[in-house]
């Protein structure tokens, strides 16, 4: 039975998995629920794949270097500041665009600062820092020793007369002012399809390496490939990825963006926001799309998109692709159908101590064009969710290390979350069964679990064990093994 299957049955009957024969050794990472490596069984219990909520207007692409074919944005918390970049447009022609920047306190409100660097229409007065921006990478390396003057790199998509023909690297010291770090391409088309999209790179403290997530074509489905590098220069020949819905490297469904960055909580798990391309699939009619003065040039309403939720692991080629339902939808009214609307920006970001933000493109090829903040709970992809009587999830074994256990959860008045520390068998260690454990009731992200014994779980570190999570009309979002009492 495959862990889809899980997802649909564990509300009815108890599922039981395969017992690794080797525990999982989980340390003191945060774990969350957007895969199943950890679950072992579920019982009256499911996974509940939550949307994010509306957080306001972020950005609207109105200024002199950005118009209505503003795309593939990125956005970036960089210490104190948030950063976003975009593709920016000062006509209709998307060959001819700018890299634009936004900068933000809060990751709230934004402004676009005028730079004075790129020339737009006879005029400096803009925001764009770059005279190209066909889909621009940038992140924030966090390699150690990195020199002041690379400590943002990015990548773009390179084109000729003859088309698209790789990626130029680029790096900056203070993510405005950007030189390209060589003459000549960073790395060259080679696979179908390949780069025609906005591919991310990021430096990776779980693998010690930078990794590439590009654009590919498999199957006659938009897809997705991988590649490594140790010094940003030199990089691995390209793996495909495959898919836990297909067990194969065609996806399901055109996956037009990949967005996969690692969780800022858990950096060894990768979240991936793809915009989900769903070709031909038209709704509105031409007079509708005339009504809202929407672009129809290259298939502006003949085809509609929403975004999906995907995940990975650091090192691993695989995307689970376990919540196939729509984790941002269009929403009401006519300017979200057209084409290529719908997609969620590269970058989730803390903006406050309980929220998290998305940001999702709105009204593509019109001219009230907008880039929409929304909104989740702190780790608030999934939960494992409970009815109001009752059920359990119960670890594969695992291995951890630290002195306490924390939960990041919600329940009703009437609920409560019970934790049991079982050995590998499944037999309750004495001191840390349920019984034992002070129930848990409120919204916290980050509560510690006491049993009558205390919260100190130091003397289990190292051994194989699982943890059973008794809920009652709860929600459990993540748990860590942490230092600390």
């Amino acid at each position: 039975m495959n862990f889809r299957s899980i997802i649909c049955l564990s509300a009815v009957v108890p599922v039981f998995l395969a017992v690794a024969s080797d525990p999982v050794a989980i340390g003191n990472r945060r774990e969350l629920f957007v895969d199943g490596l950890l679950i072992d069984r579920l019982d009256r219990v499911r996974l509940k794949l939550h949307e994010p909520r509306p957080g306001g207007v972020a950005v609207k692409f109105n200024g002199p270097a950005d118009e209505r074919f503003c795309f593939y944005t990125t956005v970036l918390k960089d210490g104190d500041k948030y950063r976003m970049y975009y593709r920016g447009h000062p006509g209709t022609d998307w060959l001819k665009s700018v890299t634009c920047y936004a900068e933000s306190v809060d990751g709230k409100t934004w402004t676009k600062p005028k730079l004075g660097l790129v020339e737009v229409n006879g005029s400096r007065d803009n925001n764009a820092i770059l005279p190209a921006g066909e889909a621009f990478g940038p992140f924030i390396d966090r390699r150690p020793g990195i020199p002041a003057d690379e400590r943002f790199k990015a990548n773009m998509i390179a084109r000729s007369n003859k088309g698209l023909i790789g990626l130029t690297g680029y790096v900056s010291g203070d993510g405005i002012h950007w030189r390209k770090v060589k003459e000549g391409l960073l790395l060259r088309r080679s696979l179908p399809n390949h780069f025609d999209s906005q591919n991310v790179m990021f430096w990776s403290d779980e693998e010690k390496c930078y990794v590439l997530y590009a654009r590919h074509f498999v199957g006659g489905k938009r897809a997705t490939v991988r590649a490594t590098s140790r010094d940003f220069l030199n990089w691995s020949d390209f793996t495909m990825m495959t898919y836990s819905d297909t067990k194969s490297t065609t996806p399901s469904q055109h996956l037009y963006t990949n967005q996969t960055q690692p969780y800022y909580r858990a950096p060894h798990i990768y979240i991936s926001l793809p915009g989900r391309f769903q070709a031909g699939r038209r709704v509105l009619s031409d007079a509708q799309a005339k009504s809202i003065n929407a672009h129809t040039g290259g298939g502006g309403v003949k085809d509609i998109a929403d975004g999906v939720l995907l995940s990975s692991r650091a090192g691993s080629t695989l995307y689970d692709f376990n919540f196939r339902e729509s984790f941002v939808r269009p929403g009401i009214g006519y300017r979200n159908w057209t084409s290529r609307n719908n997609y969620p920006a590269c970058g989730v970001v803390p903006t406050g101590p309980h929220e998290m933000s998305l940001y999702v493109q709105r009204h593509y090829g019109q001219k009230s064009a907008w880039l929409e903040r929304m909104t989740l709970r702190t780790d608030g992809f999934v939960s494992v969710k409970a009815p109001y009587d009752g059920g359990e999830l119960v670890t594969k074994p695992l291995t951890f290390s630290g002195q306490r256990l924390a939960l990041n959860h919600s329940t009703s008045a009437a609920g409560s979350v019970r934790v049991e520390i079982q050995d590998a068998a499944g037999r309750a260690i004495d001191g840390f069964s349920a019984n034992d454990c002070e129930e848990i009731i409120g919204d916290e992200i980050e509560r510690v679990v006491r049993w009558k014994p205390g919260s100190n779980v130091g003397s289990l570190a190292g051994q194989s064990v699982r943890l059973r999570f008794v809920m009652k009309d709860a929600d459990l979002y993540s748990f860590q093994f942490a230092d600390g009492n």
